[in-house]
């Protein structure tokens, strides 16, 4: 399946039929850096490659960029992947997949950014509101429409302290996720991931 991702390099996701393709390309990637850390390593050693101090210009991804840490942030996700024991893929579910497009559908006309609803709501409201539970967990990327740029962006989690979107990929209770990715007015495109270790977000029997 990572031959999905690589296709969707080139891709942008200005039409119906390539945002759907963005989408599983998101969830394949994840799934590699997921099943096979130590070979998604070399990703981001190829990736380090494009930086100038604190600017990057990644030929996959055109564009200067400029991160908040430069290659340490790089330097630190190579040694975690490096160190992280595989893990199984995450399924495709429908009820975290709808939950994820809501978010995207609504960022993407008000141009807001983060996990918190214009209304209020949290990422487990969005899922509940979907008909499942609350016991989710979520990502979100945003000014890519490279499936690998995504994920390699919430891997590095450049500038966030805790780096707490890449515990979530690789936190081995979840099991099931959905993705919905979008055009935003402000970043050009954004990506929501929501994870859970059940299909709906409800417990999973003991």
């Amino acid at each position: 399946m990572r031959m999905l991702a690589v296709a969707v390099m080139a891709m942008l996701a200005g039409s119906p039929a390539a945002s759907l393709t963005l989408d599983a390309a998101v969830l394949d990637e994840i799934n590699y850096a997921r099943t096979q850390p130590q070979a998604y390593a070399q990703v981001l050693r190829d990736y380090r490659r494009s930086f100038r101090g604190l600017v990057v210009d990644d030929p996959a991804d055109p564009g200067y960029r400029t991160t908040v840490e430069g290659v340490r942030a790089v330097d630190e996700a190579i040694r975690f992947v490096e160190r992280q024991p595989p893990l199984s893929p995450l399924a495709e579910a429908e009820v975290l997949t709808l939950a994820a497009v809501d978010h995207v559908a609504a960022q993407s006309r008000r141009g807001e950014v983060g996990h918190i609803s214009a209304d209020g709501g949290s990422p487990s409201d969005r899922v509940a509101r979907r008909g499942g539970g609350v016991y989710v967990a979520e990502t979100i990327a945003y000014g890519s429409n490279n499936p690998i740029a995504v994920v390699r962006q919430l891997i590095i989690d450049d500038g966030v302290a805790n780096r707490g979107h890449r515990a979530v990929i690789f936190d081995p209770r979840f099991r099931h996720a959905g993705v919905g990715c979008g055009p935003h007015p402000v970043y050009g495109s954004m990506c929501v991931v929501d994870f859970a270790a059940t299909r709906d977000g409800r417990p999973a029997p003991r």
